[in-house]
This record gives structure tokens, sequence and C-alpha cells, in this order.
């Protein structure tokens, strides 16, 4: 049985107006679609974008695909954007521009307020709160222990075309993005330091179409500790899905490593040599951690066929 969607690997974004790409996201098969109503839709298209959310959340959900919606930075209208967005399905919802845990807070008490409206039940929907100010990079922590909605923050790893969150923290991106290492790093200790164990990573600033330099991102993105990654394309989505998951080699290495340990202890020994390296009880969480994820992702894939 699958309990939880989360770690989710790869997070499509769609214009949420773009009603035929919805279903087009399907055939690829991403775990999440973000479906935005900020700045990939025309101001003239706003009210279409709301009115397709509800069909657009139903098609993904039965094809076992998570919806999201990323919505406006918090603002005197969002109590109403929050009415159009709450629908039966919806996994979560992406907080652009957040920069303090008081929204984060008015966020959580209005998903409450809405799902009790639409007879859901409480709690179902996520919060991923994406600093794209000064204010909220630097208190990213507060924006992950501000509600228990919230299941990581949004970071990103940017190829050299830089875009709000460059603008905010001041720095200009490469591709080799040693500019960007504090901040990835920070943010993803700030996420889990506040309790929200699934930080994600968009990855962009590259031409979509060389697949090379997107994997490259997605690999560091993965390799600084996030879980996951927005990825701006559909042809992305299925080398996310690779980054994220563990390998048959890795699943080897790790069940194998548990078995001598097993067998060490039965021995009387917390230390062994494995491959080469020593092994003690610190190098086992990670271990089991690798071989449920890659346990889980096997059932879901028997799942989905």
């Amino acid at each position: 049985m699958i309990t939880s969607i989360w770690p989710i690997r790869s997070f499509l974004f769609i214009p949420a107006h773009k009603r035929n790409w919805v279903t087009k996201a399907t055939l690829v098969m991403p775990d999440a679609v973000v479906l935005d109503l900020e700045d990939s839709v025309p101001l003239d298209m706003k009210s279409l974008a709301r009115e397709l959310l509800s069909s657009e959340i139903f098609e993904l959900s039965q094809h076992q695909i998570a919806p999201f919606v990323r919505i406006h930075q918090f603002n005197s209208n969002t109590s109403e954007e929050i009415e159009a967005v709450v629908h039966e399905g919806l996994q979560g919802i992406m907080l652009p521009k957040a920069d303090s845990a008081n929204q984060i807070r008015l966020l959580h008490d209005l998903l409450s307020y809405y799902e009790g409206l639409r007879g859901l039940k409480h709690g179902v929907i996520s919060i991923l709160p994406l600093p794209e100010t000064a204010r909220g990079l630097q208190d990213a922590e507060s924006l992950a222990s501000a509600s228990p909605r919230v299941r990581g923050i949004v970071g990103t790893v940017s190829g050299p075309v830089s875009a709000d969150v460059a603008q905010a923290f001041g720095f200009r991106a490469s591709m080799g993005g040693v500019e960007q290492y504090f901040m990835n790093s920070k943010l993803v200790l700030d996420s889990r330091a506040g309790g929200a164990n699934y930080p994600i990573a968009g990855v962009f600033g590259v031409p979509l179409n060389d697949l090379a330099a997107v994997e490259t991102l997605l690999r560091r993105a993965r390799d600084f500790g996030y879980t996951g990654s927005p990825v701006m394309h559909p042809s992305h989505v299925a080398i996310a899905n690779e980054v994220y998951s563990p390998t048959k080699e890795e699943f080897d290495y790790h069940e194998g490593l548990l078995k001598a340990f097993s067998q060490a202890e039965q021995n009387g020994s917390a230390a062994i040599q494995y491959q080469g390296s020593m092994i003690d009880y610190a190098m086992l969480p990670q271990s089991k951690q690798i071989i449920s994820e890659y346990h889980r992702r096997k059932l879901i894939n028997k799942t989905n066929v």
C-alpha cells in the first residue's frame, strides 16, 4: 500500500489556461503538475485559468499525478484565490515570493476553512513556500516551521539565465553555479530544520533542448539534498525521475551493507568493513531510506501499469 506521495521527484509546470497541455502532461507521467496561475498566465487569461482548475485537477488525479497550484504572492485577494483553487484532489499550493511566517500561517488558515467548506479532510493540502525575496531567503526556516502543511521549501538551481531569486539574492548565475552554493545548501538545511523534509529545487536558466545541461542541474540539486525538482518542459520529466530514483546498483550496495551489518551484530560487532569502507550505526539510516524508496517506486510503477 502506498501511504504518501512524498518524496515527489518531478513537478511539471503548466500554465493553467492551457487546458490541452494538461492532457499532454499525462503522457510523460510526472509525479506532480504545478498548474500555474502566476507568471505564465496573461492578465486577460487569469479568469479562464481559474475556471479550468477543477477539471484539470480531476484529470491529473485520475492519472495518479499529484496536482499542485502556484497562486500569486500573498495579498488582499488571496482568500478569493484560494476559494477558486481548492478542489477535491488538490495536493498542494505553491506560494511565490513567500517572505514571512505570518503569510504561511494565514494561508494555512484559509486552506483549513476551504477544506471544511468543500468537505475535504483537514490538512490534506500542502504548502510549498517559494522564497523569492531577500527576506524570504534569509528567513526560510521560519517559513518551513510556520505550519505542519509545509512539506518543503522551494529553492532554485539556475544556469546562466537569472530570474527573481538571483535578483533578490544578488548573485550572477553561471553554469558552474559556485555563486549559488551557499543559498542552495542553506535552503535545504532551513527546510529540514523547520520540519519540512522534502525541499525541492527548480532547475532553469539553460536552453530547454539542452538536456545534458538540464541533467547537470538536476544532479547538482539532488547532491545538495533536494528531493525533487520543478521542471519547465515535458522532456525534462524523465530525466528528473531518473536522477531522483535509487538505481538497482545503489539498492544492491545498500541491501548488501545492511545484511553484512546484521551478520556482524549477531557476531557481537557494531563496526565493520564493507567494500573497503568502515561502517557503523551512523551509516544505516541512509541505507534503509534508499532501500525503502527503491521498493516504494517499484510499487508505484506496478500500481500505475
